[in-house]
């Protein structure tokens, strides 16, 4: 018999049974499907449990309502039973950015009156005034306050060099923002902010809310520009994107221009910055979709989707300063100058302070002399110590001032007398 007739017979005889078997292996490998699906349907995911946990979280975070509540105190206060139920460890930024915003805005309703904070990501700096604003939500929060409040009167100091404002009325005309926190100090030195009268803002990557929030108040309400400075890159234009338009994390009140000052590609070719490879992680398409969406040019789309990106830092600092100023220069960006009532006013408290630094000068040299002519008590050590058991809690300098107050108040009530007397006989010699 040969060997093709032994394997026929051999299959003929197994038919069957290998019919059985595989049957077999079918029903097997399905019940460990269903199995596995029955477990898939019964592990809770983070988003889940993170849900469920937040309102209780809240709760205890909050102190019943009473007090804001910080992003990760609620987080701090979710975890454990987030961990528990999914066996899964809970990352604080995945919580802190991503699952409690999301549950914010789905539960807008449920959660209108929940008071969440959220930790500073940039800062805002004015020009000249030496006001710094991070910007997380109680800062923001606090500076917006102070510019809807009335005014608050300032105490009367000798050398009072700028006038008075809050916001952006008779200080700057624009707010430039840029992507990163490392370049102010290259700003501050270069006197950015100060030789063009902006105020400047930066951030770590995406803006936050409190961001947004504070340039949708500053700009909206007083119509000035935001001026945009960003990567070449989806995550530069994506940040664009978030402050022209609405996004389910905010909704901006009022209306203003956002003015892209680049970078772009023809800023990249103009100076000849050197591009870097990277890695799509997301779908060309999605990709692409996305930066046209955010104000990107076909050809910007296709250089970013074939894994070409510049980044500002491509520039040298002296480099970046002169392209930052010919942008400015070009946007008609210019030194603040107000209105003639408001020159006026500053005028006329110019003339105010001036007149009182300089009577302040010789009241000073009348008070050295005053200082060096007095007498010190004998027993001002023993004073001292009496002052400081009648209120254990001073310092012993503060007593000291005490003593020496009380002098002075003497001295000068025995002149203030002696001149009112030397004045009353003045008038009776001028009588007789």
């Amino acid at each position: 018999m040969d060997s093709a007739s032994i394997i026929a017979a051999v299959t003929g005889v197994t038919k069957r049974w290998t019919k059985q078997r595989k049957a077999e292996e079918r029903d097997a490998s399905r019940t460990v499907r269903r199995g596995e699906a029955m477990i898939r349907s019964c592990r809770v995911t983070l988003k889940d449990a993170s849900f469920d946990a937040i309102p209780e979280a809240y709760r205890k975070a909050s102190s019943d309502g009473r007090l804001p509540a910080h992003a990760r105190q609620i987080m701090y206060a979710a975890r454990g039973a987030i961990q528990e139920r999914t066996g899964e460890r809970l990352d604080d930024r995945y919580f802190t950015q991503s699952l409690l915003p999301e549950y914010l805005r789905v539960y807008r309703a449920k959660t209108a009156d929940w008071d969440v904070v959220f930790d500073a990501r940039g800062h805002f700096c004015e020009p000249h005034t030496g006001r710094v604003v991070p910007l997380g939500t109680l800062e923001v929060r606090a500076h917006l306050h102070s510019q809807r409040s009335a005014q608050q009167s300032e105490s009367r100091v000798v050398t009072r060099t700028l006038f008075p404002t809050r916001g952006p009325e008779h200080r700057y005309g624009a707010v430039l923002f840029i992507e990163k926190e490392g370049f102010l100090p290259i700003f501050e030195r270069a006197q950015l902010a100060k030789r063009y009268d902006v105020a400047i803002m930066s951030t770590k990557g995406i803006s936050v809310v409190a961001a947004r929030q504070l340039v949708d108040e500053l700009c909206g309400k007083h119509q000035i520009p935001l001026l945009v400075l960003h990567d070449l890159d989806k995550a530069g234009f994506s940040i664009l994107g978030t402050l022209r338009r609405d996004t389910a994390r905010y909704k901006f009140r009022n209306k203003f221009d956002v003015v892209d000052l680049g970078l772009r590609l023809s800023d990249v070719e103009e100076h000849g910055l050197d591009a870097e490879d990277f890695y799509l992680k997301a779908k060309r398409t999605s990709v692409r979709s996305n930066l046209l969406r955010n104000g990107a040019t076909a050809e910007e789309a296709d250089f970013i989707c074939n894994g070409q990106r510049v980044e500002l830092n491509a520039f040298g600092s002296a480099e970046l300063i002169a392209w930052i100023e010919s942008k400015l220069a070009a946007h008609g960006i210019r030194k603040v100058v107000p209105d003639t009532a408001a020159l006026e006013q500053a005028y006329r408290r110019a003339v105010h302070d001036e007149y009182v630094s300089r009577r302040v000068a010789d009241l000073n040299r009348e008070a050295a002399q005053f200082a060096a002519e007095a007498t010190i008590p004998k027993s001002l050590t023993a004073k001292v110590r009496t002052a400081l058991t009648q209120a254990p809690a001073d310092a012993w300098d503060i007593a000291v001032r005490r003593t020496a107050g009380r002098y002075v108040a003497r001295t000068l009530e025995r002149n203030k007398s002696k001149n009112d007397d030397n004045k009353q006989q003045g008038e009776v010699n001028d009588n007789i």
